[in-house]
């Protein structure tokens, strides 16, 4: 992924610009792009709020919320970033009341810094864990396993074979635990107890533990490592990382597709109860997946967008970008449907009973395929290492478009020293990898569902897409961006359908999910762990965190400004971009 990456190396070198460096090939643009949104949002996130939401009836608003919100916000954001050439911040401010939206994405930025690592330390202790010659999720003979534990494998007839633990010859550790009622797959039991070690609730937060924790400081150290020696390279190596994951996906499937009782699970995914429909929570956690795994209100698609040149098709990639995010969230939910209904069949049990909904799901799915692979160890190691790879395309992202949006505000950071970058990279990194110890505690994947449903997703995130469209759509003007969109691309048939979503369907909607979020939405819960009160308080906060930025910004513009109405609308954005036009044209008179 090609960033810019060298910069002034003394404060006094005004004089001396350095030209914005560009994506080498338009393909780049939309395989980094997809790199960035295809990752652990479509393998890990999308089958359990799938199956949290019913399956078949998730896929009918999920479909809707791409093609109504997701490409005509991609549209939009990937067309600011490469009119302005620059920034997040600098992009909004080319509409001056509405440059809050910056500040609101920055604090978007922080929560995903704050929690996406936390799924890659997950990621590496599989990872660590698949050179074992017995994998611990297919054994019932670990210090975790209880007396339920129950291990599902194949014989070499083909015939399936399900064994009882002996608890008598272990004696687990059960301190935190409550007492399982119910038999639980062994993968389950490495996911709960193997894994998180996890306790009773957020009242009961445990003490840290020592593996992963040291896990997700491995993931921040290679995470800075790769920034500070730069990441031009990754623009290449992102067209393996991004389409390896798929073709892992597709043998799962195929494997999965194969195992006796999968059709209960595809079943599931693909048969829609349409009565479903008319429960808000699917139409409200369709759309916050589609948000969530687009990466959308955040500053990525801005930052991406902006290395394009100036007529790049972002258009046509916008809707290349959706296909191919859609396409692999689809047949990651069909690989760990088959392998539910598979799981399902031997435990006597239905989908809804057969594992928790919640963050585990994938991570109880994919190992539990995975293990019925000829050489299970060899394809476990390829799987989860590729997710680690898939994982940092998204960090790397995220981190540095949340670092550039501090050195777009104080230049100094880049430009004082020859260093100075990589110090603040450094001190952004051992902070957030400081911050994120709160979730390798016993507790700590309660304290992450809050940040996953109302942090990176939620309310916020509906309500900082609400406030671009109207900033498009009515203040700066949606034909006045489209007059910019013709001079980069020319004419477009779809001009009238999206003018439409930016002015009227997006913001609308937007805004009634935000408020139905707020006022309605069901209290948080994990498995069945209902959260307190004072827990929701906490959730609508992180929420308020990001959103609150927007109203505040135009508060204190309309305060202290004494410019006219029309200069904080679009009088800065004309210049600006208009100057870059001519500058492009005469770049193609110059090649002529």
């Amino acid at each position: 992924m090609e960033r810019p990456l060298k910069m002034d190396d003394s404060c006094t070198s005004k004089k001396t610009k350095t030209k914005r460096q560009t994506w080498s090939k338009p393909w780049d643009f939309v395989i980094s792009s997809a790199g960035m949104c295809i990752g652990l949002g479509n393998i890990w996130r999308f089958p359990y709020l799938c199956f949290k939401y019913g399956g078949g009836a998730f896929l009918i608003p999920y479909i809707l919320a791409v093609v109504v919100l997701a490409i005509p916000l991609t549209i939009l954001e990937v067309s600011l970033g490469q009119s302005v050439q620059k920034g997040v911040i600098a992009s909004w401010a080319t509409i001056p009341i509405f440059k809050g939206i910056s500040l609101a994405s920055g604090v978007s930025m922080f929560h995903s810094n704050m929690s996406y690592p936390v799924i890659l330390a997950w990621v590496f202790k599989y990872f660590v864990s698949s050179f074992t010659q017995n994998l611990p999720w297919m054994s019932c003979n670990n210090e975790w396993n209880t007396e339920h534990c129950i291990e599902l494998f194949y014989g070499g007839n083909g015939t399936a074979i399900k064994t009882l633990n002996n608890f008598n010859e272990i004696t687990p550790n059960t301190t935190n635990r409550s007492c399982a009622t119910v038999s639980m797959s062994a993968a389950e039991e490495f996911w709960n107890y193997g894994i998180l070690g996890v306790s009773r609730g957020l009242h009961d937060i445990g003490g840290l533990q020592g593996d992963l924790a040291i896990y997700l400081a491995v993931i921040w150290i290679l995470g800075y490592l790769a920034i500070f020696q730069g990441i031009k390279w990754s623009a290449k190596v992102v067209y393996v990382t991004a389409t390896l994951p798929v073709v892992l996906i597709i043998i799962v499937t195929i494997r999965g597709a194969t195992l006796e009782g999968a059709s209960l699970g595809i079943d599931y995914y693909l048969r829609p109860e349409l009565s479903k429909l008319q429960n808000p929570e699917v139409w409200i956690g369709a759309t916050s997946q589609v948000f969530y795994s687009y990466a959308l209100c955040g500053a990525g698609l801005i930052t991406l967008g902006s290395y394009n040149k100036y007529n790049q098709n972002f258009i046509r990639d916008s809707i290349l970008i959706a296909f191919f995010n859609g396409f692999a969230s689809f047949l990651c939910g069909f690989a760990v449907f088959s392998t539910l209904g598979s799981m399902a069949y031997f435990q006597n049990l239905t989908i809804q009973e057969v594992a928790q909904s919640g963050p585990g799901l994938v991570f109880i799915a994919y190992p539990q395929a995975l293990a019925l692979l000829p050489l299970p160890q060899f394809w476990n190691i390829l799987f989860f290492l590729t997710l680690l790879l898939l994982g940092f395309d998204s960090q790397f992202v995220y981190m540095e478009s949340f670092c550039a949006l501090f050195m777009d505000i104080n230049p100094r950071l880049r430009k004082c020293h020859k260093y100075s970058r990589q110090v603040f990279l450094a001190i952004c990194c051992a902070g957030f990898c400081l911050l994120g110890m709160i979730f390798m505690t016993k507790g700590g994947v309660y304290v992450f569902e809050m940040f996953n449903m109302y942090g990176k997703a939620g309310w916020c995130l509906f309500f900082i897409a609400a406030c671009e469209f109207i900033a498009i759509g009515w203040v700066y003007g949606a034909d006045c961006h489209w007059k910019e969109i013709n001079r980069m691309i020319g004419p477009r048939k779809i001009q009238p359908i999206v003018t439409v979503v930016w002015k009227y369907v997006g913001p609308i909607l937007c805004l009634a999910m935000s408020i139905y979020y707020v006022t309605a939405h069901s209290p948080l819960s994990y498995g069945s762990y209902v959260y307190p009160v004072w827990a929701q308080v906490v959730c609508h906060l992180i929420s308020t965190s990001s959103g609150i930025w927007i109203p505040l910004y135009v508060l204190y513009l309309l305060v202290t400004t004494k410019k006219p109405w029309s200069k904080l609308r679009r009088m800065e954005t004309n210049n600006k971009r208009e100057n870059l036009s001519d500058s492009f044209k005469e770049e193609k008179l110059e090649m002529m």
